[in-house]
Formats: C-alpha cells, sequence, structure tokens
C-alpha cells in the first residue's frame, strides 16, 4: 500500500535581505520543515500587500494557480485563517513563483529539497538556556532518599513532556534498577527541547479542523438522474482511483467544494487506500462497476454481479453505504434500472460532457465550460492531468457565476 501525506504550506511571514526577498514558511510533507524560499519581488509585493504578521492570522499558500486570459497573467491564492474562520485571498503571481509552486507541489519527502536551489531550510535561533544537571551517586545517599530523588526525577519528567499532549517518560522496572546503580543526569533543557519538537499529533488535528469542512450536497431521487437543481453544479470523476485521483482530491479540498468520484473495482484493487482518502476527506463515491465493460449488453444476472462486486469493495474499503451508480459509458438497458431498483441505488447520467477523453486539452475543457449554460448540471469528467491543470480555474468561473459545487447523495 502506497503512503499519502496530506501537503501543507503555511506562510510565516515575506522577508527581505540584502535586497534579495524571501517567503518564511513552514512545509508539512511527512515532517514539518521551515524553509526559505527565495521569489521575485514583484509576487512579493502583492503578498505583502494581502497579509498582515501580527499573530492574528495563520495564511496557508495553495499549490494551485490559473491563467487569467483577459489580464494575461497567473493568479494564486492563500487561505486566511482566525480560529474556525477562513477566507480566500487571491494576488497576481510570476511565472517563476508559479513553476516554482508546481515544482513544490512534486515533493515527495523532505530530502528532496535538496535539490532545490531556491528553497533553504532555514533554522531559527534556539535560546540557550543554562543545563542544569543533578548527579545522583547510590554509594553516598540512602535507599530512601534514592527512591524519592527517582521519584522526582520521573514526575519532573512527566510534566515537561506531558503538557504536549502527545508524549509521557516513563521508566521500566530494569531502567529504575539501572538508575539505582548508576549516575543519573537530568538534562532539563534537552527534555524542554524534545517537549517542543513534538508536534506530530497537534499539528494533525489542526490540519483535520481546517481542511476537512462541511460540503455542500444534493440528494438525488432514486431511480436515474442526470441533472440536480438550478444554482448547483456537480462535477463527477470517471475510472478512477488512478495516479489523478489524490491531486483531484487536493484541488476540491482547497477550495472547499464537493466532488463525486465513480471508481471501478479493478482499481480500486489496486488503490485501496486512494479511496479511503477520498472518502475520508468527505467526497461522495458511486459505483462504475467492477470491470468497466458495458453492461448493456449483459445478462440480469451478469450486470448485477458488475454492480454488487464493486459496490461492496467500496463499502469494505469506507465502511460506508453506496447506493451511486453510473454504467460505463453511460449504456444502460431496462436490465439495468430493473437491477438498480432491486438493490435501491441510484443510476447517475450527466447532461455536460466536455468529451475530456479525445485531446486532453485543458484550454478546451474551460471553454466548454464557460460556453455552456451550465447551472443544475451534472458534468462528466475522467481523471487525467489536463483536469487536475483545468479544475481550479473551472471552479473558479462556477463561483463568479454564484453557482454552489455540491456532492451528490
Amino acid at each position: 500500500m502506497s503512503v499519502y501525506y496530506t501537503k501543507l504550506i503555511e506562510l510565516l511571514s515575506v522577508d527581505i535581505k540584502s535586497d534579495i526577498v524571501f517567503l518564511r514558511c513552514r512545509l508539512s510533507v511527512e515532517e514539518d520543515v521551515e524553509l526559505l524560499w527565495e521569489i521575485d519581488k514583484d509576487t512579493a509585493d502583492h503578498l505583502q500587500a494581502a497579509t498582515t504578521f501580527d499573530g492574528s492570522y495563520k495564511y496557508r499558500l495553495s499549490f494551485h494557480s490559473s491563467w487569467d486570459m483577459v489580464k494575461k497573467q497567473h493568479i494564486s491564492f492563500l487561505t486566511r485563517t482566525y480560529r474556525d474562520k477562513s477566507d480566500r485571498i487571491y494576488f497576481p503571481s510570476s511565472e517563476e513563483f508559479t513553476n516554482a509552486l508546481n515544482t513544490i507541489k512534486q515533493i515527495q519527502q523532505i530530502s528532496d529539497i535538496q535539490n532545490l536551489s531556491f528553497l533553504t531550510v532555514h533554522q531559527p535561533p534556539k535560546e540557550h538556556t543554562k543545563q542544569e544537571k543533578v548527579e545522583l551517586k547510590p554509594k553516598k545517599l540512602n535507599g530512601r532518599f534514592l527512591w524519592s530523588a527517582v521519584a522526582i526525577i520521573s514526575v519532573t519528567s512527566t510534566i515537561l513532556l506531558g503538557y504536549s499532549g502527545h508524549a509521557y517518560l516513563s521508566k521500566s522496572d530494569d531502567d529504575q534498577t539501572l538508575a539505582k546503580a548508576e549516575i543519573v543526569n537530568i538534562d532539563v533543557a534537552s527534555l524542554q527541547e524534545q517537549k517542543e519538537t513534538s508536534p506530530i499529533i497537534e499539528s494533525a488535528a489542526e490540519k483535520n479542523t481546517s481542511d476537512e469542512p462541511d460540503l455542500p450536497f444534493v440528494e438525488l431521487d432514486e431511480g436515474l438522474s442526470y441533472s440536480i437543481p438550478d444554482g448547483n453544479v456537480a462535477l463527477t470523476f470517471d475510472d478512477g482511483p488512478s495516479e489523478y485521483s489524490l491531486e483531484i482530491m487536493e484541488v476540491l479540498k482547497e477550495y472547499q467544494v464537493g466532488g463525486t468520484f465513480f471508481f471501478t473495482g479493478i482499481n480500486m484493487k489496486k488503490h485501496p487506500d486512494y479511496v479511503r482518502l477520498v472518502n475520508d476527506n468527505g467526497f461522495s463515491i458511486g459505483s462504475h462497476s467492477m470491470n468497466h465493460v458495458n453492461v448493456s449488453g449483459l445478462s440480469y444476472e451478469k450486470q448485477e454481479s458488475e454492480l454488487l462486486q464493486s459496490t461492496q469493495l467500496i463499502e469494505e474499503i469506507t465502511d460506508e453505504k453506496v447506493t451511486l451508480f453510473r454504467p460505463p459509458y453511460g449504456a444502460k438497458s431496462d436490465l439495468t434500472l430493473d437491477v438498480v431498483k432491486k438493490h435501491e441505488n441510484k443510476m447517475v447520467l450527466w447532461d455536460k460532457d466536455p468529451e475530456d477523453w479525445k485531446d486532453h486539452d485543458a484550454s478546451r475543457l474551460f471553454d466548454y465550460v464557460h460556453n455552456t449554460d451550465i447551472s443544475g448540471s451534472i458534468i462528466l469528467f475522467h481523471e487525467s492531468q489536463a483536469v487536475i491543470d483545468v479544475l481550479p480555474q473551472i471552479i473558479e468561473y462556477l463561483h463568479e457565476q454564484e453557482l454552489q459545487i455540491v456532492n451528490l447523495k
């Protein structure tokens, strides 16, 4: 099973040193690391105008940029958070910044940073505290005093580490026996440093609360659906899970919008962890059959098998009931409708198809959405790099039209 880490960039400040402009930021991949990112002055000026680093807000840079065809410039954004409220701030960015952002997005582990000339690992100066050491020599102490000292050591260590909420210091019987026979050294500064550098659980909890919003949804009627009520749009993605699933998911998360994934059984067997992640992040999942075959020409029994196998596989992975079904190619027969009805499923087709499989042209996909009466539509996409590239621009356009982007239920 592959390992997937949520990747985040928290912007800490915009700094100028010797006429060179840096972003001081914290990158989270499999761990957190503070970085200095050298950028161009124009982008830095736009960021400075959009931010206030007085401790009131937290800022998270999005990995996704779009191209404004009217202004002929790249547009990036960051999410500003205050307590449980957040909003999105857009700013013009240079091609250099956009390319660097895309490079950071490809980082898989912290060690990859050393290959990027525009990034430098930043190690903030540590406060120097006087290290206090207590030496206990058993030969000069009676047993009762020694055990009292060991108890004090244990309590002190627990207090120092306990406030983090994530770790505690304990000694086994063997350790305590060893403590009576040898000199015990307590390095208070070292223990305090260990307390301050154990943010793993706390950091994960913060990300979960800020990155998993309640997504809007539309409840479909039983039977067959081609569209949804006006004022809403459903973005749907077929044929996964694939190498593109998680990036599509991340774009949707960045914009806090809904999305519905129709997965095939053969691909779910390859990437069960992707299925779990998509579900855990609040997006809807439906069956796209077990083997991606044209079910309309199959017998009732074989159609039922295609539906049930894939549905049961999703339910085993997510531990949640699945009711959505989309037949491959949109092909169906009366038998298909009978199978869906018998198992109380909902067949989801579409009314807008940009045919993204033809040429994988991101610009053409945007033009299709832009030139279509899109309100109330279920849009058919397939998982691909072109869809990832154009998705931010499509979402921004739909927001401009004051349309709500929903999950299907």
